[in-house]
């Protein structure tokens, strides 16, 4: 069984009770075999599962940067080497729709007789998408079901996990030693990022109580992980250590290096400095007073406070002067793209120590429709200066291929809107229907055939064989290989 199984296997009758239908009181208490609806193959499954455990690896990797369905796909095809990009696309919008889930919270005060409140949370969707770019990430939630799912303890009890190195290297089992290390380094990151979001957000009293309250046992795990790594790092280097290594390694099929355990205990250790650091950071800024200047204003009770007793004139006048527009005209929306000031990735000449493992996104500011047209525009061009060219025949010349891409929405751009190629050119609709399938099972059909080309105008009462120009397009629509025609 694999980790997410064992996650399901735990799970799964929670989910049975809460989607659960029998009536409170009643006598009939035998439960039958639920009955689950679904292919009963796991594929789907699978699918969801190798995607979230990607996404966790480029999450730290990228440090929660937003990942292109194509590098998402290109993944998944190592598994599945005919994966369908709709399949892809299913999988990333079930797991970015939220569903509710129904639960009781504890009373406040239990010795007051408080009954148990019913509530409910929509903060389920494992995944988040961006509407514009349909780029993905893991939400809060995606990024623990899949802690969950790799068992990863809390850091506290981390402790225990380092004493597994050396258990490892005392009965000589090497190959565990890195599953250890990762483990030990998902409940670090995890914290660090539990750090981070405190910082950033200071009204979370809770997580910042219970982060004062364990302050001494973080350092304590911190410290006793430290020094075990550091003993299990100078064994590595002994003799005895050494021989043994070279004679298990002989034995195996791949190829394994004494480096690759040193390094796996490198990056922990550097991890847990790294934590060390943000953990004193936070106390400091507890300390001198500095974490409440991060916190959110409530505006609405600000503006009641100053109706209630207006500000001296001296402020008044600072806040104005520093607030409040220079001018009072009418704001008019800009026409550029807002796509740039929701960027969040650094420039290429930071000199923050970040490493960003995006060379093969495609830039926002540089879009697959622009990038299709400014490379297969002049020749599609010369194409149609020759003849017209119908959408079947675009797609038995290939023209929908780029770039090892498939660009069928920005071919078919092209014949929605005439002006992306040339301004003079037109579409030209026949009376005749079409039905294509590509290579990838999808299937496109048209009850009439559009032609892109320079037409001219001409009368269709005296000449029926030309294609009719016509001032909108009949646009094709694609289906899947088993729909019904």
């Amino acid at each position: 069984m694999t980790a997410w199984s064992k996650l399901l296997v735990a799970t799964t009758r929670l989910i049975d009770l809460h989607d659960s239908a029998h009536e409170p009181g009643s006598a009939f208490v035998q439960v039958s075999q639920e009955q689950r609806r679904g292919l009963r193959d796991g594929y789907w499954l699978d699918l969801g599962c190798l995607l979230l455990d990607f996404l966790l690896d480029v999450d730290f990797a990228t440090n929660s940067a937003f990942v292109s369905q194509t590098r998402c796909l290109a993944h998944l095809r190592e598994q599945y080497p005919e994966l369908p990009a709709d399949d892809l696309s299913f999988v990333i919008n079930l797991l970015a729709t939220p569903s509710e889930i129904h639960f009781r919270s504890a009373p406040t005060a239990p010795a007051s007789g408080e009954v148990r409140g019913m509530a409910s949370t929509k903060r389920t969707a494992l995944i988040e998408k961006q509407g514009q770019t349909g780029q993905v990430r893991l939400t809060p939630s995606g990024r623990q079901a899949v802690t969950l799912a790799s068992q990863v303890e809390d850091l506290l009890y981390s402790e225990y996990d380092a004493a597994k190195v050396l258990a490892a290297l005392a009965r000589g089992d090497f190959a565990r030693i890195p599953d250890i290390t990762n483990q030990i380094l998902m409940a670090i990151r995890a914290l660090t990022q539990e750090l981070r979001r405190v910082r950033e957000n200071p009204t979370r009293e809770g997580k910042l109580a219970a982060f004062l309250d364990n302050e001494r046992h973080y350092h304590n795990a911190l410290s006793t992980i430290q020094n075990t790594l550091l003993s299990a790092r100078s064994q590595l280097a002994t003799p005895d250590t050494m021989q043994r290594f070279e004679a298990w390694r002989e034995a195996q099929q791949e190829e394994w290096e004494l480096r690759m355990l040193s390094g796996a205990i490198g990056r922990v250790l550097n991890a847990i400095e790294n934590l060390s650091r943000r953990l004193s950071e936070l106390l400091s800024d507890i300390a001198e007073g500095r974490i409440q200047s991060m916190g959110v204003v409530d505006f609405s009770d600000l503006a009641r406070r100053v109706l209630h007793a207006p500000l001296p004139t001296a402020l008044r006048d600072t806040l104005v002067a520093r607030m409040m527009p220079f001018g009072l005209k009418v704001a008019m929306p800009r026409v550029t793209t807002l796509m740039p000031l929701l960027e969040t990735r650094r420039a290429e000449k930071s000199e923050a120590a970040l490493v960003f493992d995006e060379h093969s996104d495609a830039r926002p500011e540089d879009p697959l429709l622009a990038r299709y047209l400014e490379a297969r525009g002049p020749a599609l061009r010369q194409r149609l200066d020759q003849a017209p060219l119908s959408l079947p025949e675009a797609l038995e010349e290939g023209w929908h291929q780029f770039d090892a891409q498939d660009c069928l929405a920005q071919l078919l751009n092209t014949f929605v809107d005439t002006q992306l190629l040339d301004s003079r050119l037109s579409v030209g609709i026949e009376a005749r229907s079409f039905a294509i399938t590509l290579p990838d099972g999808r299937r496109i059909e048209g009850p009439v055939t559009p032609s892109l080309g320079f037409f001219q105008t001409v009368d269709t009462a005296n000449d029926a064989s030309s294609p009719r120009t016509e001032s909108t397009t009949a646009t094709p629509r694609v289906v899947e290989q088993d729909e019904t025609l």
